[in-house]
C-alpha cells in the first residue's frame, strides 16, 4: 500500500492544474499540499491551507507550503504556538493528534491530514465567486484516490465544503443533527458509510469548521468529539 501512496503523493504534488481548479486560476499558488503519513487510521479533511491574498503576493518560486505546514505542526507540538487550526484539531482529539506527530521524521503515524482544495489559498475569499473555479475538482481528482489508497477507519470533515462532498446526496446539516442524536443517546459506535464512487466504507463524522467565525462551532464540536474515538 505504501508504494502506491508514494506514487499518489508524487502525482498530487506534481499536479499542473486541472480545468477550473484553484491552482489553474491561481498559478502562483499551484503547489498542492501533501503531508507524509505511515499507517493512518484517521483521515482529517479541512477545506484548504489558508493563505491570504497579501501573503500570496509575497510567495516565491521556492516556497513549499507542505514544509511550512509541517513546521507549524512541529511548533504547535513544541508548545511554541497555541493559535490557529492545528491546536483546535488537536483539542478535538484530546491531544492525540500532536502526540502522533513524529518530530524527527516530520510525519504522522495514525493520522492523515488532507485538504478539500489541495493548493493553498483562501477558499472564503470574497473573490472566489465568479472566478470560474469549481470547488470539487481536487476532491474528485485526488481526494477519492487518497481515501481509496489509505482506507481510513475514520474520516473527519471540518467545514461544509468537504462535508457536503463526502455525504452527497445527504445534507451535511442533517448529518450534524444525527450526530447530536447519537451523542444524546450515548452512542459512540457509529455506523460506517460508503464513500461516493470510492468503494470504501468508513466511519464518517462531519463537524463545523473550528475557525471561530461560527460562535456555535466550539460548543457543538465539544459535544460531538466523543464520536471521534476508534
Amino acid at each position: 500500500m505504501m508504494g502506491n501512496l508514494a506514487v499518489l503523493f508524487e502525482e498530487i504534488t506534481r499536479c499542473t492544474g486541472k480545468p477550473k481548479c484553484w491552482g489553474e486560476k491561481n498559478p502562483k499558488c499551484r503547489k498542492p499540499v501533501v503531508l507524509p503519513c505511515k499507517q493512518p487510521k484517521v483521515m482529517i479533511i479541512t477545506e484548504q491551507m489558508n493563505v491570504s491574498g497579501k501573503e500570496m503576493e509575497k510567495v516565491r518560486e521556492d516556497w513549499d507550503p507542505s514544509k511550512v505546514l509541517l513546521n507549524l505542526i512541529r511548533e504547535a507540538k513544541e508548545k511554541k504556538k497555541r493559535i490557529g487550526i492545528i491546536p483546535k484539531i488537536n483539542d478535538l482529539f484530546d491531544g492525540k493528534f500532536l502526540q502522533d506527530f513524529d518530530i524527527n521524521a516530520m510525519s504522522f503515524n495514525r493520522f492523515y491530514w488532507t485538504h478539500f482544495i489541495k493548493c493553498p489559498g483562501n477558499l472564503r475569499d470574497r473573490n472566489f465567486k465568479g472566478r470560474g473555479v469549481v470547488k470539487e475538482v481536487c476532491a474528485d481528482t485526488f481526494l477519492l484516490k487518497e481515501i481509496r489508497e489509505l482506507r481510513p477507519e475514520l474520516i473527519v470533515c471540518l467545514g461544509g465544503y468537504a462535508s457536503r462532498w463526502i455525504l452527497t446526496p445527504v445534507k451535511w446539516t442533517d448529518m450534524l443533527l444525527k450526530e447530536l442524536e447519537w451523542v444524546i443517546k450515548g452512542e459512540t459506535q457509529i455506523p460506517e458509510r460508503e464513500i461516493q464512487a470510492c468503494g470504501h466504507q468508513a466511519k464518517i463524522v462531519v463537524l463545523p469548521h473550528p475557525s471561530g467565525r461560527n460562535p456555535l462551532a466550539t460548543t457543538l464540536n465539544e459535544k460531538l468529539k466523543t464520536l471521534l474515538s476508534l
